[in-house]
C-alpha cells in the first residue's frame, strides 16, 4: 500500500514461489529511495522475511545479488 496502486505486480512477484530474476535489481533500486526503504521495512517484517528467504534461492544469482543490495540499503543510509 505504501507504494501506491502500481505496486501490485511487485507484491505479486515477491509473493511468488519462484520470483523472476529481475525482481532482485528492482528491489535494490527501490531500496535506494527513502519511500522504498520504508515500504520494504514495513512494521510486520513480512517483506524482510521474504527477502531473506530469497537469499537461499539457488536458481538466480541476479535475484540474490539484488536482494543483498536491497537489504544493505535498508540497513545503511543509501549514498553515504
Amino acid at each position: 500500500r505504501a507504494l501506491g496502486p502500481g505496486a501490485e505486480p511487485l507484491v505479486r512477484a515477491l509473493s511468488a514461489e519462484r520470483p523472476p530474476a529481475q525482481l532482485g535489481p528492482l528491489l535494490c533500486n527501490l531500496s535506494q529511495a527513502a519511500e522504498g526503504r520504508r515500504a520494504l521495512l514495513e512494521p510486520s517484517g513480512r517483506v524482510v522475511r521474504r527477502m531473506l528467504s530469497l537469499l537461499r534461492c539457488p536458481d538466480s544469482v541476479e535475484l540474490r545479488r539484488g536482494v543483498v543490495g536491497a537489504l544493505r540499503n535498508c540497513c545503511f543510509q543509501h549514498g553515504k
